[in-house]
């Protein structure tokens, strides 16, 4: 089985896990270097391989790439990869509006390569075991809450594009894949800057009558990654960040010990067990299986495109 040759623009943090876990991966990989247009930052990181003079001589080297650029150069980048026939993961987001998003999704699928976005989300074990729990259940409603404090390196996006995406994400192609939005409400306000929100509250309804709720916040003192969904049958509790799933569910137990009190068990805790998966690993090695078969899945461009539409609205609402 060859190996595939790839390389890394961008050196940041999403950058450098990349560099690491490429770097490792050497079944599947064959790791030929980065290009970041700041080489003392990459020198600084620790990295001691190739360092490429440009974009252009990257791609000219590679077979395949990962693109962890700031987000307003990701557009040019992906149609740049584009003109070099090189399978591209593009970290989040695909582009900054949806019609962007277009074009670049229109360009590989005339070209036959994979294009695969860096939702990692999709990839953390508890999102993979939820969709599986999710099979068997009919969901009522679903609210999400993605909360940080403020990173001032931040400057380029607002809460939206930054944090709320991941959920937008999750919630249109884990949860509820295939259903369609009949209402969206969403509010929002400023705290840090005055062009960026940094807190936003997206309500949607969907055809099927189910509700949901994300609670996107960078004005949080706190680290919160939390999905909860009011089943008919069951209450499900899922920490992304924890790595945790608990799931309620009303019994009908009752204990005759055969004298006074008899017990009464009114529901029961399941905790499931979620695989320790290291998502970005498991996003790279999905990447790698999608080119080798040439049949991409999740975390598709055009699922991606979708999710960005989803956000300008959201974006058009607030603004």
């Amino acid at each position: 089985m060859s190996k595939i040759k790839i390389g890394v623009i961008g050196v940041g943090n999403m950058g450098k896990n990349h560099v690491r876990l490429l770097t490792e991966m050497k079944e599947d990989f064959e790791f030929r270097g980065v290009f970041d247009s700041d080489k003392e930052h990459v020198l600084k990181t620790g990295y001691t391989g190739r360092i490429f003079d440009s974009a252009e001589e990257l791609m000219s080297d590679v077979e395949a790439c990962v693109v962890a650029a700031p987000s307003f150069l990701h557009k040019d980048l992906a149609l740049l990869a584009a003109d070099h026939n090189l399978h591209l993961l593009m970290e989040k987001p695909l582009s900054l509006n949806h019609e962007d998003a277009d074009i670049v999704c229109e360009r590989y699928r005339t070209l036959g390569k994979i294009l695969m976005v860096g939702h990692v989300e999709r990839f953390n074990p508890v999102v993979q075991e939820l969709e599986k729990i999710l099979n068997d259940e009919e969901i009522i409603a679903v609210t999400i809450e993605r909360c940080s404090p403020m990173d001032m390196r931040i400057s380029d996006t607002d809460v939206i594009y930054d944090l709320m995406i991941h959920d937008v994400d999750i919630l249109l192609n884990a949860i509820l894949s295939g259903e369609q939005i009949k209402d969206l409400y969403a509010i929002g306000r400023t705290s840090y800057n005055e062009k960026n929100v940094d807190y936003v509250q997206a309500i949607f309804k969907f055809g099927n009558d189910v509700q949901a709720s994300i609670i996107s916040s960078r004005t949080t003192e706190d680290k919160i990654r939390k999905i909860k969904i009011h089943c008919k049958g069951a209450y499900v509790d899922c920490d992304l960040l924890h790595k945790s799933i608990m799931i309620s569910r009303r019994t009908h137990y009752r204990l005759d010990t055969g004298y006074s009190p008899i017990y009464k068990q009114e529901n029961v805790i399941e905790r499931v067990f979620v695989p320790n998966i290291e998502p970005l690993r498991h996003e790279l090695s999905y990447f790698a299986e999608s080119i080798r078969t040439g049949k991409g899945g999740m975390n598709s461009g055009a699922s991606a495109s979708l999710d960005l539409q989803v956000l300008d609205q959201i974006r058009e609402l607030i603004y």
